[in-house]
């Protein structure tokens, strides 16, 4: 078991990434023991209220190592910066 944790965190985000923000109020951050745990629940994270009610035009979920999103911080993102990272979209 890695003693890296895996964090899952939503995205409202612009049409093409480059301004998004976490949607931590309306959905918390869940955390994974391995990525493919977190891998497994991208698709229904973008299924959650959190994500449908979203006042964004683009919402993305991602599983990122827990000091990775860390260090994004809580302000706004350009994920079309986040290095080898693949978003999934609602």
């Amino acid at each position: 078991m890695s003693a890296t944790l895996i964090a899952l965190a939503l995205f409202g985000c612009s049409d093409d990434g480059t301004a998004c923000r976490r949607l931590e109020a309306q959905a918390p951050v869940a955390t994974f023991q391995t990525r493919a745990e977190c891998d497994r629940q991208l698709e229904d994270a973008l299924e959650t209220d959190a994500a449908l009610r979203a006042d964004a035009p683009t919402v993305y979920a991602q599983c990122l190592p827990s000091a990775q999103l860390a260090a994004l911080g809580t302000g706004e993102v350009d994920i079309t910066r986040v290095g080898k990272v693949q978003f999934a979209q609602n």
